[in-house]
């Protein structure tokens, strides 16, 4: 019998200032599963997908919408005004890596991007973390899946998100986010604006848990 799933809202950043509360990607509970949990992580070994990862960032810093929905499978589903309210305190998105799992059953891919958030008026960088899940298209090109998901994905991105390597590096990139806000009260400031802000935004308090199956809102139905 399959499964009917809310369609996601983007990204869930997972991590450091990500999965506490910018709550952009609405993962789900959710191929090969034995080999996802199991798999060692590939880093920056496709290239497209780098490329599209990065481009994607540079339309999130600036709001750009018409860039961004030529990389995800349904625009619908992108969250403007979060995105729009970022990019007031946000000046870049630097240094990425981009840590993939292979879904064997598809030609797609759990993918973790690190990279540095500069806010603006701040010298320090703040570490992030982000999950997507990518898919490629009938003419051959990757993009940010923010569709439904059927039973098999949500498998596959359930026991990818349990693979020992992430939950280590989701711990790392955690430990280095509360350092930065620990130790430099102008970022401190700043990403407390940006969760007042989403809060009254999204009218609903933001999820501060740093895990990856957080899915506030994502539930299966």
């Amino acid at each position: 019998m399959k499964l009917k799933y809310k369609k996601l809202v983007i990204l869930i950043t997972i991590a450091t200032f990500a999965i506490g509360f910018l709550i952009l990607t609405l993962i789900p509970t959710g191929g090969n599963s034995q080999h996802a949990e199991e798999a060692k992580l590939k880093l920056n070994e496709n290239e497209e997908i780098v490329k599209l990862m990065t481009d994607f960032f540079q339309a999130k810093k600036t709001v750009n919408m018409e860039a961004m929905s030529e990389l995800v499978s349904d625009s619908s589903q992108i969250p403007r005004e979060n995105f729009t309210i970022l990019a007031e305190y946000v000046e870049d998105y630097e240094n990425f890596n981009c840590y993939m799992i292979e879904n064997l059953d598809e030609d797609a891919y759990r993918v973790y991007v690190k990279y540095d958030m500069k806010l603006k008026n701040v010298d320090t960088l703040t570490p992030c973390l982000s999950a997507f899940y990518i898919t490629s298209t009938s003419d051959n090109r990757y993009i940010i899946y923010l569709s439904a998901l059927d039973e098999n994905q949500v498998d596959f991105i359930t026991s990818a998100d349990k693979n020992m390597e992430i939950v280590k590096l989701k711990t790392q990139v955690s430990e280095e986010f509360n350092n930065v806000i620990n130790q430099d009260a102008g970022c401190k400031q700043f990403y407390q604006k940006i969760q007042e802000k989403i809060k009254a935004a999204s009218g609903a308090a933001i999820d501060s848990d740093l895990t990856l199956n957080s899915a506030s809102g994502a539930a299966a139905k």
